[in-house]
């Protein structure tokens, strides 16, 4: 899923008088909180998103945004909880998982995070980011995903047996392929659940979406350049 994408807001503003050269645009804002360009162009490095067969820039642009737009209100309803920062083994696996995935596509990793404008400390910022809503998604809405028995025969017969025979295929018997149906089972529901929860807090929320990517104004008081805060860090030894 995204999912599901921990891309960090990051907004390269120029210093200086009024008239100076603005060197990021808006691309939307969810709850009066800014996304620049600069992010959208970030997350197409650091997600784990690519290009559909056939797709254009601009469509793939589109739902690179909408998929930060989808995180952000993720992050911003997990921050209420002060969330606790994942430890820096798991933010270290989830870095080399990364580097491993572009390096699979044929490319280098540190010159992608360099052509994105992201430094090491950025990419480690937004893989924590994307690990804090993980969490808080499988301890909302795990438990009210489990699959009983009943549940997962019934994504043996109604999905599991279909698929087998669309393929020229047996389906083996039920007791033999349980345990898959119950995770098939929990991770639909899973999905569907996340998904009722995301379209709730779109209807709450305060969205734009610039089809063109307006400036960053001069006078920003309404408007934040910023994201949710930071993941709550656990205190030493």
């Amino acid at each position: 899923m995204r999912r599901r994408l921990l891309w960090t807001v990051v907004c390269l503003l120029a210093a200086g008088p009024a008239g100076a050269e603005i060197v990021d645009r808006i691309a939307a804002t969810v709850n009066d909180v800014a996304i620049p360009e600069s992010e959208v162009r970030k997350a197409m490095v650091v997600s784990g998103v690519a290009p559909q067969p056939g797709e254009d820039p601009d469509a793939f642009r589109a739902r690179i945004l909408d998929a930060l737009i989808d995180q952000h209100l993720e992050f911003e309803d997990a921050s209420r909880f002060g969330p606790v920062a994942p430890d820096a083994a798991e933010i270290q696996a989830a870095m080399d998982r990364l580097r491993d995935r572009l390096k699979a596509e044929g490319k280098d990793p540190a010159a992608e995070f360099a052509r994105a404008g992201l430094t090491p400390e950025e990419v480690r910022s937004s893989i924590e980011r994307q690990l804090v809503i993980a969490r808080y998604l499988r301890e909302r809405f795990a438990p009210i995903a489990y699959a009983d028995e009943e549940q997962a025969r019934e994504e043996y017969e109604k999905r599991y047996v279909a698929e087998q025979k669309a393929a020229g295929l047996t389906a083996p018997p039920f007791e033999s392929v349980a345990d898959e149906m119950r995770r098939r089972s929990s991770g639909r529901a899973f999905g569907e659940e996340v998904t009722r929860w995301l379209r709730d807090l779109r209807q709450k929320s305060r969205i734009s979406i610039y089809r063109m990517p307006v400036a960053v104004p001069q006078e920003r008081a309404a408007i934040v350049i910023s994201s949710a805060p930071s993941p709550t860090k656990t205190p030493g030894p």
